[in-house]
Order: structure tokens, then sequence, then C-alpha cells
């Protein structure tokens, strides 16, 4: 029995050294012919160069073809598959060639590339090829079955299915090698970066954000149970639940440049609840976020000075939307304004259409309804007492101004022009949507702080007016006065404008999309987020999951060229593991993007380079032909 117990304890301790001296050598290999364990896989290993999740570490594959040669490539020594080509194997190709041949089935090809990633939270290990190689099945199934030779993990390497190309072969390689879907990696997250940044406060749980409203300090660290849809003056945010990249809370972390992270298990986390109440330093990385005690907080930075805002009044009919200079923001709102540009732009060499029946209510009849009523002589003891009110009184004046706005009768002419304009619309449903001078603009994106609203076409009870009081009012919501104050925004100066346009109440996909890929730096690829039907992409139903992936224009390199590839994230749980769209839609949503972008790179000319510069995307397929159409777009700020 004792001898037993010393034979496992030597057995042990060889395993152990053996590990360690691995471990130790490994600091010094660029390269190795096989992993035999997890500590061999851990000393080569770094963060996959697209953060499309946390909790991830990889090790590049490299596999010479004609000399049936694997490699294990030292992270720590090549961040590329090509730097390792140059370093050890004298390549006779440049870097464009290198990707033109081995990403595609060209004569030339030599190599075979890919990643084997360990994702923690299902302590899995997968082969993962770019979203830009087009492999065919035997070459795939070559590469998987080299790499499980030549490790320790063998026929329990699994084969990650993000890229689309590979994702299509699904059928083929079911029952040959173990699949691991984008949606399972997504699905057992437990972290998630939604703004990397860092800052110094005092962490508090906050079980009821609403009733704590007026007791959060500008210093604090929250941690909360639910996605907010308007956030206090707060230095960081822990939230319990996943975020896309659009939905409002990630929008607040990086307009105001906050960290914000998503932890699941947030309210139970013991390593959180060990620093309650305490003053900490908090970073949030794309891996991990950290927490470190501190003594003191930093001395708070001076206010900026109060921002006026410009605006004109003296626009006083509906205005048309056919051929608007970039200006036209100044009374008619900068979503009225990006729309009338975006409905120059389809009328161009595009493929996209925009929302018919598409007129502006200028700010005129804003700031005459809020005469008349009497909601002006409020807004301006607001303006003029609220900075001493408490938060209470605040909510419940603005509750009055919204009130008056709402109730009292709208203008009998702006009636009647209305009426006017929507005579011969082909559709009944309209949907009038806020434009205000404090939305949709470079330096302040405002989403989700104002309504909009849907009427019908002679409805006695959901009428035009109706529609566009709700609209006006809504520019003196809790959240939205809340957030102008926290930016400095002079409050005399905000208007209220009103796009209409057509409804869509056939959709059979809503989207958004950012034209720049936010998961890996200086790298292309629009990030897409689509559902189907009118299911919320920003904010979705509880335990709703939308499409989330990349895709690649045709334009750009020989990497790419001919391919539209797609990097899959996660997938829709509405649509039984199948993407809301199709290749060919992909393919043109991607191209039309693209378009998009250099149009309004173009004409809202900021003061940015053109590698720094996006826009965010709403965008639908319509009816039973799918059409794609694109209702919104404004600058992206990150």
């Amino acid at each position: 029995m004792e001898r037993r117990r010393i034979m496992a304890c030597l057995r042990l301790l060889t395993t152990l050294v053996f590990s360690l001296s691995f471990a130790i050598s490994a600091l010094g290999a660029k390269y190795s012919y096989d992993i035999k364990d997890k500590s061999a896989f851990e000393a080569f290993s770094g963060l996959p160069l697209v953060g499309k999740y946390g909790q991830v570490s990889a090790v590049k594959v490299f596999y010479v073809i004609k000399g049936n040669s694997l490699y294990f490539l030292n992270n720590k020594y090549y961040t590329f598959h090509y730097d390792f080509c140059v370093d050890q194997l004298n390549p006779s190709t440049d870097l464009s060639q290198f990707n033109e041949y081995n990403y595609s089935q060209h004569p030339n090809r030599k190599y075979l590339l890919a990643n084997v990633n360990y994702y923690k939270t299902l302590d899995v290990y997968a082969l993962e090829f770019s979203e830009a190689d087009v492999l065919t099945r035997d070459q795939v199934l070559l590469l998987w079955k080299e790499v499980s030779r030549s490790s320790c993990w063998g026929k329990n390497l699994k084969l990650m299915l993000s890229s689309g190309h590979i994702a299509k072969m699904r059928a083929q390689l079911e029952g040959e090698v173990p699949l691991l879907s984008p949606s399972e990696v997504y699905g057992t997250l437990s972290y998630q970066a939604v703004s990397p940044k860092s800052c110094d406060g005092r962490l508090r749980f906050v079980s009821d954000l609403d009733s704590m409203w007026g007791k959060i300090e500008p210093t604090d660290v929250v941690v909360l149970p639910h996605s907010p849809l308007v956030l206090p003056q707060v230095a960081g945010v822990i939230v319990a639940e996943f975020q896309t990249p659009l939905s409002h809370l990630s929008i607040l972390g990086q307009n105001r440049k906050i960290p914000v992270a998503a932890l699941k298990d947030a309210f139970q986390n013991d390593l959180l609840r060990s620093y309650d109440g305490k003053l900490v330093h908090f970073e949030v990385t794309s891996d991990t976020f950290r927490l470190k005690e501190i003594e003191e907080l930093k001395q708070a930075k001076k206010r900026k000075k109060m921002l006026s805002l410009g605006y004109d009044l003296s626009v006083d009919r509906l205005v048309h939307l056919d051929s608007l200079g970039r200006n036209a923001h100044r009374y008619i709102g900068h979503k009225a304004c990006n729309f009338s540009l975006l409905s120059q732009l389809s009328r161009e060499d595009s493929r996209f259409k925009v929302p018919e029946c598409a007129f502006a209510i200028p700010f005129y009849f804003y700031q005459q309804h809020a005469l008349r009523s009497g909601a002006q002589g409020l807004i301006d003891t607001l303006i003029d007492e609220g900075v001493s009110w408490e938060d209470q009184k605040v909510s419940e004046w603005l509750k009055k101004i919204r009130a008056v706005i709402v109730s009292y009768p709208m203008d009998s002419s702006l009636v009647e022009s209305l009426d006017r304009q929507v005579e011969g619309c082909a559709f009944e449903k309209l949907r009038f949507r806020s434009s205000t001078n404090a939305e949709d603009a470079a330096w302040f994106s405002g989403a989700g702080l104002y309504d909009s609203q849907s009427a019908v076409i002679g409805s006695s009870s959901k009428t035009m007016e109706r529609a566009v009081k709700r609209v006006w009012a809504s520019l003196w919501s809790y959240a939205a006065y809340k957030e102008r104050c926290y930016y400095r925004i002079d409050q005399r100066c905000v208007f209220m404008g009103v796009l209409a346009h057509r409804a869509f109440p056939s959709e059979q996909v809503n989207g958004v999309a950012v034209t720049k890929n936010l998961y890996r730096a200086d790298y292309p690829g629009f990030t897409v987020n689509a559902q189907v039907g009118n299911e919320n992409v920003v904010a979705p139903s509880p335990g709703i999951v939308c499409d989330q992936f990349i895709c690649v224009p045709q334009r750009y390199d020989e990497l790419y060229a001919d391919k539209y590839p797609i990097d899959i994230i996660t997938q829709s749980n509405l649509t039984d593991g199948e993407l809301t769209m199709n290749d060919e839609e992909i393919n043109l949503l991607a191209g039309q993007l693209d378009i998009i972008n250099d149009f309004f790179y173009e004409k809202l000319r900021l003061n940015v380079l053109y590698e720094e510069f996006a826009v965010d995307v709403e965008f639908k397929l319509d009816g039973p032909t799918r059409q794609l159409y694109v209702k919104q777009v404004r600058p992206y700020n990150n």
C-alpha cells in the first residue's frame, strides 16, 4: 500500500517537473512541433487577434502542405502567421501574395493556417480558421487531424464554426469532427468588456437604480442587476446582463468615456462583494476586469463650460427631404438632416431604399406650440431654478411640462399641413421620430433619449397630431434632461424637430451596423447586429439573442477579394441556428455600408481621419422581397 502511494507520488512529481521544464524552455522556444499538455499551451498562448469573446487564449497553427510539417507558434514571438514564415521559412512572397495564395484555392498555396483557441468558460479547445480562408472540406479535416495527433487533446479537439465559409460545411463535417458553434461559446461567457476604460471610484451595489437615483455620486462605480435605459453620472458600471455593441449602456459608456463591464454573476460575485463600499481602481480590458483598493480619489476635473447649440427657428413650413444641405440640422435636427443626405445617396448608384412618404417638421412648430401651451414658461422656470431642486421635484416638473405639451391642441394650420402632406401616400401607417439638435451628432449620440410614435392616416385615435405632440414632449423626458445636464448642454438651446416616414409593419429583419470592426482595431470589417421581425436588436426581450457578425466589403485587398467573408460571433436564438440573413443579403449589406460610409465621410466633413471615421446605421429587410431599407445614419462616436 505504502509502495503504491510512493510510486503515485513519484509519477505526479515527474509530470510536474516535465510540465515545469517545458514551460521554462518554452519561454525561449519560438515554436514547437507538438503541444503535450495544458501548461505547454499556456506557455505559447496569448490573446486572439480578434477580441470577440472574453476569457479566450490562442496558439497559432502553421502547416506546410508539401512537407507535412506542423508548427505551433509562440505568441511572444509571432503576432501573425506571416511573421513566422519570414523568420523560419524564407518565403519568396511578400505579405500581399502570402495572403492571396494561402487563404484561397490558388495554385501557389503552400500552407494551412489557423488558431487553436481555449475557451475557459467551456474548458474546451477548438480549431478556428480565418473568416477569409476558403478551405476545402479535405483541407479542414487534414489540419484538424494533424493538430489532434500532435496535441494532448486528441479527438476531443473541436472545430469552431465562426467562419461563414466553414459554417456552410456543417452538414459535410458532422460525424467527422466534434463541432463548436459560436452561440455555444457566447452562451457560456460570463464576462464581456462593454467599454474598455479605467477609473477610480467607490464600488457600490445598487439593486434598484430608480429609487437610488438622487443618492448616486459621480465618483461611484455602480454594480447593477439589469441594463439601465438611463444612467446618472457615475465613474464606472458593472452590469449583470450582456450588451450589444449599440445598446444604450454601450453608447453611454463610449460617449462618457467610462469603464463598463458585463459580469453575469455580478450580484453574487465574491470578489466584487469584498470591495463593496471601498475606494477602488477599476479597469476593464478585452479579456478581464481588475479591481485594486486605493486610499483616496484624485481631485475632480473642472467642469466644462456650458455648451450652446446652434438652431434656426425661421423655417415655418413642412420640409421635403430630397435635396437639403448638411446644415439643415439647424432647423430640422440631425436625424432628419442625415436622412435627407441618405435619400440623396439612395437615388444615386446604390441598391438600398429609404422609407417612403418622408418629410420633416422643423423646430419652429415645436417652439410655437411650447409658447402657446404655456410649456415654455415651465421650461424657463426649470432652467432658472432647477439646479437647486431636489431630484424628485425635477422629475415632477418635467412630467408637468410633458403633460402640457401633449394635452394642448395643435395649431389647426399645422394639422391641415400634415393632412395635405400625406395625401397620396401609399402607406397607411406612419412613424414620427425625434430629430433634435441634441442627438445623432458627432459629439453626442443621444441614443434612446427621445421617443418615436406611430400614427395611422385617417384614424380617429392614432392621429398624426397625437404622435407629433408625444415626440415633442419627449424632449423633456427625465433621461434626456439629465443626460444633457451631464454634457453641460444649455437647455435653452435645445429644440425638437420631427422626422416622419412610412412605418414597417411587415419587416422580415431589423438590424444595426457600425462601419468599423469593433473587435479588432485597424482591421477591415463592419460590425452587424440583426434579428428577425421587429424584435428589438438594441434592447431585446429577456433571454433573446440576436445575430452578431462581422462582414467585409469586396473592395479590400487580396485577402478578401471576391470572398465577402463573415465572422460569426453569435446567432439569433429565434432562427434554429441559422443567420437571419443569407449570404447574398449580407454581401449586399456590406457593399452598401461601404458606400454609405464613404458618402457621409465626405458630406459631414468632420475633423477626423478616414480610418477613424465610422457611422452607425439602422437597416431593415422588408416584405416578401426582403428589400434592403436604410432608415438612419449617424456618426459613430467611440
